[in-house]
């Protein structure tokens, strides 16, 4: 395979990953506010959900294809980025669980914000690995 041929595989990964990223987060804001918004049906709200599930389904697959063909300097940088956000996720959860069990924090934390959460240290982490690889 010549370089074009790999680049062009690469940017497909990539743009079949960025599309089931879309299509998970879509389906999950069907399934959050459809049910305030567009339907009163729990049936309806089920089927919602079982399409989110199944689109996350799709999302890992297409997560793991996409580090699976990227070079091997990219994967490091990805797979420290993931260890590190799993880890911040860990002990940031946990932490957050025995505060709130001890009575120490008055806000209660939504699962949006655990998301933002991870999503920012992902994005930091895999910056700081394309600065340190350099």
């Amino acid at each position: 395979m010549d370089t074009r041929d790999g680049s062009r595989e690469a940017s497909r990964r990539s743009a079949y990953l960025a599309l089931w990223t879309l299509a998970w987060v879509a389906t999950l804001a069907v399934a959050r506010f459809g049910p305030e918004h567009l339907w009163d049906a729990e049936a309806i709200s089920w089927v919602a959900v079982g399409l989110n599930v199944a689109a996350g389904v799709a999302w890992i697959v297409a997560h793991a294809r996409y580090l699976r063909g990227i070079d091997e300097l990219q994967r490091k940088i990805a797979q420290d980025a993931l260890a590190i956000t799993l880890g911040v996720g860990c002990v940031a959860a946990f932490a957050y669980v025995v505060a709130d069990k001890a009575e120490l924090v008055d806000r209660d934390a939504t699962v949006a914000m655990f998301a933002i959460l991870l999503a920012a240290v992902y994005m930091l982490a895999i910056a700081v690995g394309h600065v340190r690889y350099r």
